[in-house]
């Protein structure tokens, strides 16, 4: 499995996790462990716990820099693919913050439309440049 089909298999997590309303850091790690294989299960249930754990803080960044939508207002595949995005920017030194925002692209392209992915491309542009000027 590459970090690609890891990546998608949580964004489905989260997404999951939103449509059932059920965000919970643990249930996070329980799904990563069960969906995901190896060392992607570790890695996996720590960035999913993280983005849950810090959820309103990521959907703050989020509605402030998506000018006139709101988390409440977004597609839920848009607002998974975004959060995961978020969360990778914030939670894992090791991937460059233009891998995540490249991965999220791809994902809203395969998953949404191309629409969502330019939207999520400005979206998590802007997360980007105002974490840098906190």
């Amino acid at each position: 499995m590459t970090r690609n089909d890891a990546r998608e298999i949580m964004m489905q997590i989260l997404y999951e996790m939103d449509a059932t309303k059920s965000l919970d850091e643990e249930k996070a790690t329980q799904l990563a462990a069960e969906r995901l294989p190896g060392d992607h299960a570790q890695r996996g249930g720590r960035l999913l716990s993280e983005t849950v754990a810090h959820l309103d803080e990521i959907d703050a960044d989020i509605n402030r820099c998506a000018s006139r939508w709101k988390t409440s207002r977004m597609p839920k595949v848009d607002l998974a693919i975004m959060r995961l995005a978020c969360g990778e920017i914030r939670f894992c030194e090791d991937i460059p913050e233009a891998v995540s925002i490249n991965e999220a692209i791809n994902m809203a392209k395969k998953y949404s439309t191309d629409s969502s992915a330019r939207f999520i491309h400005g979206v998590l542009g802007a997360v980007t440049k105002g974490s840098k000027n906190d």
